[in-house]
């Protein structure tokens, strides 16, 4: 983690680097030797579930556009994932299905499979659609940002709702560094980029391609709504995740390392406000992969994010340099020269010092516990003193 060459210990090349033994531990505050890169930060989920594919044409990315139409007619449909009143449009066609596309939804009802048939349409414009969506993003953090953390009850919610606020406030200042500005902009892209990606589209408006309003019965988890065809469910994905989510990560990964690598006091309160996001973040997508026949659909992305949150982590605190922000031990002098806060920034930190007192015993159970889908098992690491990573248990 040092900008410095890692000198591996020949003695004990698994241990602590010569290079972490000879640094000065004031100024790391006693963390383990950690052979970490931000670039190695897992932020989104990466494709899906192996097995519950809704066609096999592409692998990694839309790389070859459907050729055979069945019909020249384009239509134009608006999808939307109801977290917005932003809405998506898109230019669709049906095509000629081929083998290992699904034409079909599915789904569970007291232990019985349902399905119901779904015309083949699929996108006729890919770079059209990217475009759209990056648009859809951008119309959508706002409003995705309040119906999320309004899902989120009691005293954590309302601490999650200050917190997330005071970021995009922060965010917004006129007086705030460019780079502070941006990297709170593309953290917050990013982040309803993942919320957008890990919930169902459904068509809306009048144009429905044929299917009736009532397609979905009252059996489905989803009754009254429109679905978009699985062919083109996969198409929108891959978009999503190959050309906007790891443009966005690329972006927020770099902006981070840039502010971590100067270790300036005026960028801590952003450096915590971008660690508590993309830490809430892993616990999200954990908790997207949980509920099926294992602890985890996929365990190796699992594992992924976890070693990403640990890697946020262990550079949260290597910026705190020994001191503790958030501990009754640091004095609001100290603070200041930390993190060069303002008043109003001060009150914020130890409001969330208090609300981190009252949460530590039922943080230690959780941490305990390994509850990793808990929207506050990461995010409570960030208080911890002495911390250190750990394991995944899957």
């Amino acid at each position: 983690m040092q900008r410095i060459r890692c000198d591996k210990n020949p003695a004990d090349p698994d241990g602590t680097c010569l290079t972490c033994k000879r640094v000065n531990f004031a100024k790391t505050g006693q963390l383990p030797c950690l052979r970490y890169k931000i670039a190695d930060i897992a932020l989104y989920k990466s494709g899906q579930v192996p097995g519950f594919e809704w066609t096999r044409r592409w692998s990694n990315e839309v790389s070859d556009p459907i050729d055979t139409w069945a019909s020249p007619e384009v239509r134009t449909i608006r999808i939307s994932e109801g977290y917005s009143d932003s809405v998506v449009e898109l230019q669709v066609r049906q095509f000629v299905p081929m083998e290992g596309d699904k034409l079909e939804r599915t789904w569970d009802y007291n232990g019985e499979k349902k399905s119901v048939r779904i015309p083949p349409f699929a996108l006729v414009d890919t770079h059209k659609t990217r475009k759209a969506f990056a648009r859809h993003i951008d119309a959508s953090v706002d409003d995705t940002l309040k119906n999320v953390i309004r899902s989120v009850e009691g005293t954590l919610g309302k601490w999650m709702r200050v917190t997330y606020l005071e970021a995009f406030r922060l965010a917004q200042r006129s007086d705030a560094p460019p780079e502070v500005s941006k990297i709170l902009q593309s953290t917050f892209r990013l982040w309803t980029s993942t919320r957008l990606n890990t919930i169902s589209c459904f068509i809306v408006g009048e144009e429905t391609l044929g299917m009736p309003s009532d397609i979905l019965d009252d059996t489905s988890p989803t009754p009254g709504k429109v679905p978009v065809p699985p062919v083109m469910g996969a198409q929108l994905n891959l978009i999503m995740i190959h050309e906007i989510q790891a443009k966005l990560r690329k972006t927020v990964l770099e902006q981070l390392q840039k502010i971590v690598q100067k270790n300036k006091h005026s960028t801590w309160l952003v450096t915590y406000f971008v660690n508590f996001i993309l830490l809430h973040n892993a616990s999200m997508i954990i908790s997207h992969d949980a509920g099926t026949q294992r602890r985890f659909a996929r365990e190796d992305k699992v594992k992924e994010y976890h070693i990403g949150a640990n890697i946020i982590l262990a550079y949260f605190h290597y910026c705190n340099k020994g001191l503790y922000p958030f501990s009754d031990e640091c004095s609001d002098s100290e603070l200041k020269s930390l993190a060069e806060l303002n008043e109003n920034d001060v009150k914020f930190v130890r409001c969330t010092a208090n609300y981190a007192r009252a949460r530590e015993a039922e943080w230690r159970r959780l941490r305990e516990s390994q509850e990793y889908h808990h929207p506050e098992y990461y995010i409570s690491q960030m208080f911890e003193q002495n911390w250190k990573p750990r394991s995944m248990v899957v």
